[in-house]
């Protein structure tokens, strides 16, 4: 890894730069400019699926997570460009540069995904909204949390911890805890993403979408096959055993018709947030205008708020446990007198 102290770029070429990079990064040390820095050949995301269904072969059942991957990096970059993870605020030209193309090697199961230009697409954006160390911490977290062992080691040894609390008695696999011990640079490991997180908050939302998507991928297994996993083997049966139960999912819906604003947040920096209320049932709720929604759309909500009159919404929402858990406003017309 090249020093950039000498205006050199900072070349990536393994996850031992990116930790050692990212640790003169949490600890103040040297003068790192995220401008100069390149990724050659890592992050690497990878799987080695074993049994009858995955010889040179793809099911079906494995392809929600593998588009999870996909998802993440998305929220990442949409975080880190837009300051929110809200997958709407990506536009066509953003999901072209940021697709992941997953490769299986001929003759086996092993899927792989060089994830470097997706990084860099990340990184560009990063530069954007905040300094060079920042930049770094934020970018090396993000492409860590996503492919690093060690992060994958630390998530399956809190579930086994929850495991045995639940039942009460220790897990019958033991071996798992030998296969996931932590050496002492693991360890060190993960005090300095401990440290990143707190320096950069975003890097939690990045932790616990990985580990869903993980989760996912332990469930996809069936009874005969073994998953490995950032090279950690595991049987189908271990699998399930480790696997958080699926949370529930939020259903999409479509809400339309005459609607009142009963209040705005401007202080979003990108967009707005209102309050409306459904005149034909009272239904209320918050829904996120964004500022790509067309600018007369945007100024039939504001006549309706400042005249107090109402206005036809259509706005795309998420239900969860029978409360509208998120919604955003795709279209305001004036409503007919």
């Amino acid at each position: 890894m090249a020093s950039n102290d000498d205006d050199e770029p900072l070349i990536i070429h393994n996850e031992e730069d990116a930790w050692a990079l990212l640790e003169a990064a949490v600890s103040g040390g040297g003068r790192l400019d995220a401008g100069g820095l390149k990724f050659k050949g890592w992050p690497i995301w990878s799987l080695d699926a074993k049994g009858r269904d995955w010889y040179s072969t793809v099911p079906t059942r494995i392809m929600p997570p593998l588009l999870d991957v996909q998802k993440d990096v998305n929220r990442a970059y949409a975080n880190m460009q837009y300051g929110d993870s809200n997958l709407r605020k990506l536009r066509d030209e953003d999901r072209d540069a940021l697709e992941v193309v997953v490769k299986v090697e001929k003759g086996s199961s092993i899927f792989t995904a060089d994830l470097s230009d997706q990084l860099d697409k990340i990184l560009q954006a990063a530069v954007g909204r905040m300094n060079g160390t920042e930049a770094l911490i934020a970018v090396l977290g993000i492409g860590l949390l996503i492919t690093a062992p060690v992060m994958y080691k630390a998530w399956l040894a809190q579930r086994l911890k929850e495991k045995e609390l639940q039942t009460r008695t220790e897990l019958e696999s033991r071996n798992i805890a030998a296969r996931i011990q932590q050496s002492q640079e693991e360890t060190r490991r993960l005090e300095i993403m401990r440290d990143a997180v707190t320096r950069q908050p975003a890097l939690q939302a990045v932790k616990e979408d990985s580990q869903a998507t993980t989760n996912k991928l332990l469930k996809a297994t069936r009874p005969g096959d073994t998953m490995d996993v950032r090279g950690v083997p595991m049987t189908a049966e271990e699998a399930h055993e480790i696997a958080q139960p699926e949370r529930e999912q939020a259903k999409e819906l479509e809400l339309q018709g005459s609607f009142r604003i009963i209040g705005n947040r401007t202080d979003r920096g990108d967009g707005f947030h209102i309050t409306v209320k459904r005149r034909s049932d009272g239904l209320q709720f918050g829904a996120d205008v964004l500022a790509e929604l067309p600018w007369s759309d945007q100024e039939a909500i504001q006549q309706a708020e400042w005249g107090k009159t109402p206005v036809d919404l259509i706005i795309e929402a998420e239900m969860l446990r029978d409360k509208i858990a998120r919604a955003v406003v795709i279209s305001a017309k004036p409503a007919e007198p």
